[in-house]
């Protein structure tokens, strides 16, 4: 039934998509409104949805285990797609600037924009949710340490005050009032929870205005784009997925069937636009980085659902 669900869910992801880009076509969202969205989603519904999520979880110590296990090992995961990336780059003798973008996006992927609507509806209890917040916290101490290092050829110092955003905030937040099992009134809980919710479409949208407005050219023709989206799609994932079963069943590791898909399939995820805009900022290779979204977000259609029927089939 699960499977319905995700494939569900990203066609209807795909319909949200189509109307972005009809809009970016028409000049509705034009390059000032991409940016108005993305500000919108990232310091406004996000933290909301955060928040009204963890409001309504009952604390538990199983849930609260997982979640520190799924925080640790999003840094082996991060690590794994490391290795993967620069071995690809090398294997490939690309630029030293196509490599930093070929192994940066291996490693981070649309963990918000996608990430987060995916579990949300995958695992509406919540669960997914908080789940997929633990994971953005661990990735986003590397994305705007390491990340932005790199991108910047050395220029830019790490940004580690980054780290502690709006999002770093309402995460933490969140697990405070969830452990306290704080009660907010429904007339603050129901308008926050709303907002909240709206992330999920504004994302798609969001999505399908920024792939509109890439200029796609010699995307198709670029070979790294089809290794990197089969590494960062489909090999790492099911190496991850096998390496946590093992470790789970081997090692008895409390790992519950939410947290264990969600860990993986957050690995799955199509190339991060974070590093697109970045890789404009510092001078990057910004067009390989464009081609680089595009081609392993239209390629994660398909596979999101295959990563997703496999990791169902070896966690039972």
């Amino acid at each position: 039934m699960e499977s319905h669900i995700i494939i569900n869910q990203l066609l209807a992801f795909i319909v949200l998509a189509v109307i972005g880009a009809i809009a970016s076509w028409r000049k509705i969202i034009n390059d000032e409104g991409k940016d108005f969205l993305s500000r919108l989603i990232i310091d406004v519904t996000l933290p909301l949805l955060i928040v009204s999520t963890f409001l309504k979880l009952e604390s538990n110590p199983r849930l609260l285990v997982n979640g520190l296990w799924l925080f640790v090992l999003t840094f082996v995961n991060i690590g794994v797609l490391y290795m993967a990336g620069t071995l690809s780059a090398r294997a490939q003798k690309l630029s030293p600037s196509d490599s930093t973008v070929h192994v940066l996006h291996t490693m981070f992927g649309n963990i918000v924009f996608l990430g987060f609507p995916l579990f949300d509806a995958l695992f509406p209890n919540g669960v997914g949710v908080f789940y997929a917040s633990v994971y953005q916290l661990a990735s986003n101490f590397i994305t705007y340490t390491y990340g932005t290092y790199k991108l910047s050829a050395g220029v830019q110092k790490s940004k580690l005050g980054n780290f502690f955003n709006i999002n770093t905030i309402a995460l933490l937040l969140g697990i405070l009032l969830m452990v306290l099992k704080v009660k907010l009134p429904a007339f603050i809980l129901e308008p926050i929870s709303s907002l909240g919710k709206c992330t999920s479409p504004l994302s798609m949208v969001y999505i399908g205005a920024l792939l509109a407005g890439m200029n796609l050219k010699s995307t198709f023709k670029t070979t790294s784009i089809y290794v990197l989206t089969i590494n960062k799609l489909i090999i790492v994932p099911l190496l991850l997925g096998f390496i946590y079963s093992f470790l789970r069943r081997s090692f008895n590791l409390n790992l519950s069937i939410e947290a264990f898909v969600v860990l993986v399939m957050q690995a799955a995820m199509p190339c991060q636009t974070i590093v697109v805009v970045m890789s404009r900022r510092y001078g990057g290779s910004h067009v390989l980085a464009t081609g680089n979204l595009f081609i392993s977000t239209i390629f994660s259609i398909i596979s999101l659902p295959l990563v997703y029927h496999f990791l169902v089939s070896i966690y039972s």
